[in-house]
């Protein structure tokens, strides 16, 4: 073999291994920090509360801002007016528009019972329908949400892909413990932080489930207008001074309005025998939901 070629392929080879060690370095440097992308979602759950609305839009039902605390009535509106410092006085801690549901949504619970929402993956946001039987005929019932959310904010937040949120129905039966205990189903609300799970399923999460206290009808093509109260905060892990304290405790209700809906009424076909019963639809929808904290004392 001549000098030349062989000189020529220990070039070859040098360039091969530079460049080999080159893309190394790239691998390394793309590697996220953990560290890093948990405090980026910590800030990310900080400003959805920073940025949130300072107001409601002009169009809510008096009916659903009127509320009672302590035996006396309070307009939500007025509330929210009021100077910080004063009680009862109200805050928007957040507020969500409705997107298609997570690909890849963290399940929910505890690490002794943890288990996966149900809800279409990659889906329109919809309101779900099941065929049951009623009386002697059959009819669509509500069944539950499923949703994505998406902050409602005066800035853009920023890290929001570090972050997880869904709208879905809470299956109850998972005991959180105290104080909280074992929450009964019904509609629910979801922050997650994937980054702060530190190998525990469900840790970096708050939860919030709620019971309907008003509801206005919005038209006969879209899911009415509500008041959803006595909303609880459920918390696993999530640092709790950047997100809302919304919850009922005697000092403080949390409330979630459910506005500007469109679309999501229940099909008018496809359920009218036996062989239709536990049949699901899903029927696409839109809503804003705002998360109100009134307090009530220091």
């Amino acid at each position: 073999m001549s000098p030349f070629r062989v000189k020529s392929q220990c070039v070859i080879a040098a360039l091969v291994l530079s460049a080999a060690s080159l893309m190394g370095c790239d691998d390394d440097e793309d590697t996220p920090d953990p560290g890093e992308t948990a405090r980026a979602a910590t800030e990310a759950t900080r400003q959805i509360s920073q940025y949130a609305p300072v107001g409601l839009p002009g169009n809510v039902p008096e009916v659903l801002l009127q509320v009672t605390l302590g035996g006396a009535q309070y307009d939500l509106r007025d509330l929210l007016g009021r100077p910080s410092g004063s009680r009862p006085s109200a805050r928007i801690v957040s507020a969500y528009k409705t997107v298609d549901t997570p690909a890849e949504p963290p399940p929910l619970g505890t690490p002794a019972m943890s288990i996966m929402p149900d809800y279409t993956r990659s889906a329109s946001a919809a309101q779900v329908y099941e065929c049951r039987q009623s009386g002697s005929g059959f009819a669509w019932v509500f069944l539950q949400p499923e949703a994505g959310l998406e902050p409602l904010t005066t800035q853009p937040v920023q890290a929001l892909e570090t972050l997880t949120l869904d709208h879905f129905r809470y299956p109850g039966a998972i005991d959180y413990g105290p104080p909280t205990g074992t929450p009964p189903a019904g509609a629910s609300w979801r922050v997650s932080a994937p980054a702060l799970d530190t190998g525990v399923p469900t840790f970096g999460q708050s939860l919030f489930i709620g019971a309907v206290e008003a509801s206005v009808p919005n038209g006969p093509d879209n899911v009415p207008l509500l008041r959803v109260a006595n909303v609880a905060r459920i918390d696993q892990g999530l640092p709790s001074e950047v997100f809302s304290r919304t919850s009922s405790d005697g000092t403080q209700t949390g409330y979630v309005l459910r506005l500007n809906t469109l679309g999501g009424i229940a099909p008018v076909v496809g359920c009218g025998s036996a062989e239709d019963v536990g049949k699901r639809e899903r029927v696409p929808y839109a809503a804003d939901y705002y998360f109100i904290d009134v307090l009530t004392s220091p």
